[in-house]
């Protein structure tokens, strides 16, 4: 949270100086959750008779993990160039809403004022998708075009895979 107030003389920039905070916000909300699943450990007993016993709730391999992306022509000038923030990776635990919100931010921070202009309504659309998942999460991709309805290949994409869902509440 002290990061934030340090910032918050970005505020007085303007847009440019929003754009900042905002991402200042989400590095600091990455970071946060970073910090917490490394802080956490599993524990793991080993019997006297030398063979390992996991004793962890989880028995999947798999971390959990959330990426939000732009792709299409408008980012690289043909449909499968990609452009997205660092994916959240959790070893411990789902990926919440909040973060993929957070992630999607980050990546629409990223892009050019005329990428920003024509994806505008499709990281809406995600946000306001990701926000509104049910209790149980969700696992798989899901797709945001520029405009609903549209062929095009300009969109944001959201990729969620794990043990169990993610999104979680």
């Amino acid at each position: 949270m002290g990061t934030m107030v340090a910032g918050a003389p970005l505020l007085a920039g303007g847009p440019p100086g929003w754009v900042a905070y905002a991402g200042l916000g989400v590095i600091t909300l990455v970071g946060g959750i970073y910090v917490m699943s490394q802080s956490r450990s599993q524990t793991r007993t080993v019997p006297a008779t030398g063979t390992q016993t996991d004793t962890s709730e989880r028995r999947c391999n798999r971390p959990w993990s959330v990426r939000v992306h732009a792709q299409g022509s408008i980012i690289g000038g043909r449909g499968g160039a990609t452009l997205g923030a660092p994916p959240i990776v959790s070893p411990s635990a789902p990926v919440t809403s909040i973060a993929g919100i957070a992630l999607a931010e980050a990546t629409y921070a990223m892009l050019s004022r005329s990428q920003k202009s024509a994806l505008a309504d499709a990281k809406v659309r995600l946000q306001t998708w990701v926000g509104n998942r049910p209790p149980g999460g969700f696992l798989g991709q899901q797709s945001f075009r520029d405009r609903p309805g549209s062929r095009g290949s300009n969109r944001f994409d959201v990729d969620s895979y794990g043990c169990t869902p993610n999104f979680i509440t």
